[in-house]
């Protein structure tokens, strides 16, 4: 098992500290435990070398939250200081960050920051919310990060072209034939942290197709007390240069049971500094209710700058969704479908 720095690091405005207080009051029983180690600005003491405290508590943070309102995104200190460190490292897979829109702001028009998938839905601030709403997104956010720690120090150590331990090179394990950490199939994770707004509450496992022990496995995605505006997802994600400008098919057999709102096969791509080149989530087209193992495809035309592959199964409101033999195609010069 893998070690990873539990840092986290905290970007603000001092304008929003009473966010800040409530973000810490949540993730106060991971620090206390030593699950993580938390940092923002109010830890520097008198006397210290603040530029050189932020600047090497930015070098040793693992996920950033970024608490993202007006004040925020006029501070020139973040936008001069925390800021270009943090989208530096991230780009290399060396951070997390995870905004959430606390205000009503221009997070949709920050050309950088709108990149990344928010722990909220921008057009839900924290203080548009009820408080009690808004209590739970943290309490959401702070089992999401403990959650990621668990993920990615379970991980095997991977060399691939992020450095990120969730990110595979090619698609794998698109039978979830092969092992599991903590239940989980190699290779795949919740997708929090990539598709904003996703609960990490959903249960993720395996279970086996028929009572024959040779028989092979499928994954599991369900929760049967999720509101009808939550969802969950079980991702994988790998470079998708090589796939840039091609045609591409992503196929598999999906089952259903007692689904209240909908489920399918999704399938993103991203470019480095544009997200949702291509996205199609079978909404348009759902599986709901209860229904047997079928093949759904999702066929897609990759642009040009294709940088990222994102893709998985989805699960919106309860019930349960099972997947098994999922295949990543291309159409060939050939004029056929072959397996990437």
């Amino acid at each position: 098992m893998s070690q990873v720095d539990r840092n986290v690091f905290v970007s603000y405005s001092h304008a929003d500290a009473a966010w800040l207080e409530r973000l810490k009051v949540h993730l106060r029983p991971l620090v206390r435990r030593g699950t993580l180690k938390l940092w923002d600005d109010t830890r520097i003491s008198p006397g210290q070398a603040w530029q050189t405290e932020v600047a090497g508590a930015l070098a040793q943070a693992r996920v950033a939250v970024l608490l993202v309102s007006a004040d925020f995104l006029a501070s020139d200190f973040v936008a001069d200081n925390e800021l270009p460190a943090l989208l530096h490292r991230a780009a290399s897979g060396g951070v997390l960050i995870l905004p959430i829109v606390i205000g009503p702001c221009l997070f949709s028009e920050h050309e950088e920051l709108s990149r990344y998938q928010c722990v909220n839905s921008p057009n839900k601030p924290l203080s548009l919310m009820t408080s009690p709403d808004a209590e739970a997104v943290l309490v959401s956010l702070a089992r999401s990060v403990d959650k990621y720690f668990r993920l990615i120090e379970a991980s095997p150590e991977q060399s691939n072209q992020a450095g990120d331990p969730l990110v595979v090179d090619r698609p794998i394990n698109l039978g979830f034939d092969g092992a599991t950490i903590n239940g989980v199939p190699i290779g795949w994770f919740n997708s929090f942290g990539y598709v904003s707004g996703v609960s990490t509450e959903y249960f993720i496992g395996t279970s086996r197709r028929s009572e024959d022990r040779m028989a092979g496995m499928f994954a599991v995605l369900s929760d049967v007390d999720a509101k009808p505006t939550e969802f969950g997802s079980l991702m994988q994600r790998c470079p998708g240069r090589f796939l840039a400008g091609k045609t591409i098919r992503f196929e598999g057999e999906l089952r259903s049971e007692d689904v209240s709102g909908w489920a399918g096969l999704w399938l993103r791509a991203d470019a480095e500094a544009q997200p949702n080149l291509f996205f199609d989530n079978m909404s348009r087209r759902p599986v709901v209710g209860t229904t047997p193992w079928s093949r759904y495809s999702i066929d897609a035309r990759l642009p040009r700058n294709t940088d990222w592959l994102n893709y998985g199964i989805v699960l919106s409101g309860s019930g349960h969704l099972s997947a098994d033999n999922l295949r990543m195609l291309q159409w060939s010069d050939g004029g056929r479908w072959e397996d990437i």
